[in-house]
């Protein structure tokens, strides 16, 4: 082996050292961001969970807001209102 073909061999050596930590840095990165987009996830799981929640809890309100005058009033002095989507209409009897 020649010194031109060992020097060679190590710089070759040294850039592959080089790739294999860089291939574990970037490894725990990655795995430090899926964790973290994990979690934001979940967040986002949990807040559309309580929006439909909110929403359900809010129509109630307005429909017995409708028919009970003592919650009606509350309604109206604290300046809540409600508007119905477009296309729902309560069916009359």
């Amino acid at each position: 082996m020649s010194k031109e073909q060992f020097w060679t061999l190590n710089v070759v050596g040294g850039v592959c050292a080089l790739l294999l930590l860089i291939n574990l840095i970037l490894g725990r990165l990655n795995a430090q961001s899926n964790q973290t987009l994990l979690l934001t996830q979940q967040q986002l799981n949990h807040a559309q969970q309580l929006q439909t929640t909110i929403q359900n809890l809010a129509g109630r309100i307005a429909e017995v807001g409708q028919t009970d005058r003592a919650l009606n009033a509350v309604l109206v002095r604290q300046g809540i209102t409600f508007n119905k989507p477009a296309g729902q209409t309560k069916p009359k009897p």
